[in-house]
């Protein structure tokens, strides 16, 4: 095995260095394979359980509810909190393999803006994870809109940075791009438009009470927030696609 670059961790004493097909660190592989699979997968199981328990322990307030109101104190917060808290880096893992990989056969300004705004994003879902709605409400706000805003961007970014892409990848990301940008504009309108007309009586209640009142727009938010979520999913899947694809020219 090639090993083609190293990175250091400082003070940690451990070496990681990229190897053709994955990082390895101390001494251990970890292939590109295992973490963009774990940078969608983990999301996809861990979002979906804690909203189901959310529901089973009776905290639910109503239904539909917004992904987030799952962070919730008890076994959901502790699956949602810690499942996403990993999946931030991996996502930025995957972010810089995807980079250092492709910019061998084709460097370009796109794949370095491509990058960054996988780097963000995964920050930001690191950042998110550890700031629930209940507690910590703007920086929830603030970090999951980046989230789901940048998310769309590095998409979008990646798809036209990628040299050579694969064609399924391809036809699966312009679906998953279109799905996630009209869930999202959905999603935004009717909270704006339900947040504004609280505008004349503030909004210093709690965030339940406060979710209380707009149920009626979260009706059609939340499902539009669940089909972003599989949408930015399936962008990240896509992308597994052109990684397999990756491997096998490099093995031939």
């Amino acid at each position: 095995m090639k090993v083609i670059d190293t990175i250091g961790l400082g003070v940690t004493g451990v070496a990681v260095r990229n190897a053709s097909n994955g990082f390895i660190i101390g001494g251990k592989l970890i292939p590109d394979r295992l973490i963009i699979r774990t940078s969608w997968l983990l999301p996809t199981i861990v979002v979906p359980i804690s909203m189901i328990i959310h529901v089973l322990a009776g905290n639910a307030r109503d239904f539909p509810f917004f992904i987030s109101e799952a962070d919730y104190p008890g076994l959901e917060r502790l699956i949602f909190t810690t499942g996403l808290a990993i999946s931030g880096p991996i996502q930025m893992l995957f972010a810089y393999r995807m980079w250092f990989e492709y910019r061998k056969i084709k460097p370009s300004k796109l794949l370095t803006i491509a990058l960054c705004c996988g780097l963000f994003t995964g920050a930001n879902l690191f950042v998110m994870s550890f700031s629930d709605m209940y507690d910590h409400f703007v920086l929830h706000v603030i970090t999951a809109s980046m989230v789901f805003q940048v998310g769309m961007v590095w998409a979008v970014v990646s798809h036209f940075a990628i040299p050579n892409a694969n064609l399924r990848g391809k036809r699966l990301r312009r679906l998953s791009i279109l799905v996630s940008v009209v869930s999202y504009v959905i999603m935004n309108n009717a909270v704006v438009k339900a947040i504004n007309d609280l505008e004349e009586y503030g909004l210093s209640d709690d965030t339940i009470f406060t979710l209380d009142r707009i149920q009626h727009a979260i009706d059609v938010a939340a499902y539009a927030e669940y089909a972003l979520f599989v949408g930015l999913i399936l962008c990240l899947y896509s992308f597994e696609q052109d990684f397999i694809a990756l491997s096998k020219s490099v093995e031939e």
